[in-house]
């Protein structure tokens, strides 16, 4: 078979087997283009724009694997190398009383070509999924089916009890209308994963060959290359399509990394509230506990909260100050990992924000609601760095991490005046946002604020999409303020069932 490939100095045809190795290839391809081309720079894509693969990194894998075939035509681009370099290297011309063996050579004779290997990085394949140490919810989860099994319908199948058929045959665990009848807005991680590996070569993830997997997840970088292969200066005194984040267009998250939060016991919360009761004052308290399976949700995962943990702090009636890192917060972790204490570790925080009603029966304000805001852009942007802090080990992406597991819960007064618990996280763009210092909390708890790029931060273009007064969905510039509801996802909350 032939592959194609189009760079900026012209067209190149490899032939290739489809056993063959990529490295294969690789070599051809070097062998084709110009001598003045560095081999670390190369990468490849099959799109003529964006960010491609360096040639080391697809090496262990054969041209079958990658779906590759016959007439495909990829994008190579690359740099070139300093000009000292070179994979032929010519001696100076030497004077004619060189002698070799006694014997005069003549000058053509004495010039010496040397030939400088390209370097490669067939030693070690980097592939930092391969050795990561999921959570043990996650291996779980990972080696189970998924599907939701059904049972035999009365009216609508016609064929025996060992029979299947359309409406009885199991769903798969992202099946949309399951969720919608289950009023479940958000599916599991594990069922986004397997979303993605139903429409790409993983499909048999679980026991396919390290050579032929592709982790289907990226995580989000809006931070601008500081090494561009393309060979220009460095922003901001340049900048290209390969350095240049993409715009963002935010959209509500479709998956949850965890699914639901509970809370061994009423006691934990009661105590913790005891302190507003007493003073009148906030207070913020870190979650113990672990992750387990949740049977509610298909391939669901749950924070079991053991214990809430008061760090040092200063409280006020309207918030509190918190200090990162807190005085002793080792020590805590590794008391809270013992054996002793059943090996807990960080799954959240939690905080209040109640306010008296003033009506003497222990009601209280109703500040959070759907007309105003759930989490404000200030906790989101604190819930977006300790989500980066606690960054969830997976073999599904291809850094080994995605994401969090951190879970951030609020304590407030509902529509109805009562105390109630509700409980967030936020998206995995909002994480990238604050992590490349694009946005900012503003004046107005609802709206989070885009900030100016300046010569040490590059913003790109913010979009999100809303229905307008015409019913018509409408896309608009973020900048300066966007509603902080397209960074938010809602987890479920309880108690033990008794």
């Amino acid at each position: 078979m032939i592959v194609r490939f189009r760079g900026k100095d012209g067209n190149y045809r490899v032939q290739i087997e489809p056993k063959d190795d990529f490295s294969v290839l690789s070599e051809r391809l070097l062998s084709q283009l110009p001598n003045t081309v560095d081999p670390d720079s190369v990468s490849v894509s099959d799109q003529p724009v964006g960010q491609g693969k360096n040639l080391a990194e697809l090496f262990g894998r054969s041209i079958s694997d990658l779906n590759l075939k016959h007439g495909d035509l990829l994008f190579v681009s690359y740099s070139q190398r300093p000009t000292e370099y070179s994979s032929t290297t010519t001696t100076p011309s030497l004077p004619t009383a060189v002698r070799l063996n006694g014997r005069p050579v003549s000058e053509a004779d004495a010039q010496i070509k040397a030939t400088v290997p390209y370097p490669t990085n067939s030693g070690s394949v980097n592939s930092p999924w391969e050795n990561v140490v999921q959570e043990s919810v996650d291996t779980l989860l990972d080696s189970q089916d998924g599907k939701i099994q059904r049972k035999r319908d009365a009216k609508m199948c016609k064929h025996s009890e060992k029979g299947m058929c359309d409406y009885c045959m199991p769903l798969e665990p992202f099946d949309p209308e399951y969720l919608k009848d289950h009023g479940i807005k958000f599916m599991s991680f594990h069922s986004y994963i397997r979303k993605l590996n139903s429409s790409s070569s993983n499909a048999n993830a679980g026991t396919a060959a390290a050579s032929s997997f592709v982790p289907p997840l990226t995580e989000a970088d809006f931070r601008i290359k500081k090494k561009c292969p393309s060979g220009h200066p460095p922003w901001p005194a340049g900048i290209c399509s390969k350095c240049q984040p993409s715009a963002i267009t935010l959209q509500q998250q479709p998956f949850r990394m965890v699914d639901h939060v509970e809370f061994a016991n009423s006691e934990i919360v009661n105590n913790f509230i005891d302190n507003w009761r007493r003073t009148g004052n906030q207070a913020i308290g870190y979650l113990y506990g672990r992750y387990e399976q949740y049977s509610k949700v298909p391939l669901g995962t749950k924070a079991v909260v053991e214990a809430i943990y008061e760090p040092p702090q200063v409280t006020a009636i309207d918030g509190v100050t918190l200090t990162l890192p807190w005085e002793g917060e080792a020590e805590v972790d590794n008391a809270a990992a013992s054996a002793k204490a059943g090996g807990l570790k960080k799954v959240g925080v939690i905080f209040t924000d109640l306010v008296d009603a003033g009506q003497g029966d222990g009601t209280v304000v109703c500040k959070r609601h759907a007309d105003s805001y759930f989490l404000s852009s200030l906790e989101i942007v604190f819930a977006a760095t300790m989500q980066q802090k606690y960054p969830t080990a997976t073999r599904w992406s291809d850094t080994g991490k995605f994401s969090s597991k951190f879970v951030t819960c609020v304590i407030s007064g509902n529509v109805d005046g009562q105390i109630e618990i509700s409980a967030y996280q936020v998206s995995n763009t909002a994480e990238a946002m604050v992590q490349a210092d694009i946005i900012e909390p503003s004046v107005s708890p609802g709206l989070m604020l885009v900030k100016d790029a300046t010569d040490q931060r590059y913003v790109p273009d913010v979009f999100f999409r809303r229905v307008n007064e015409y019913n018509t969905a409408v896309q608009e510039n973020a900048k300066p303020v966007f509603p902080v509801e397209y960074l938010l996802v809602t987890l479920s909350h309880g108690f033990p069932a008794p």
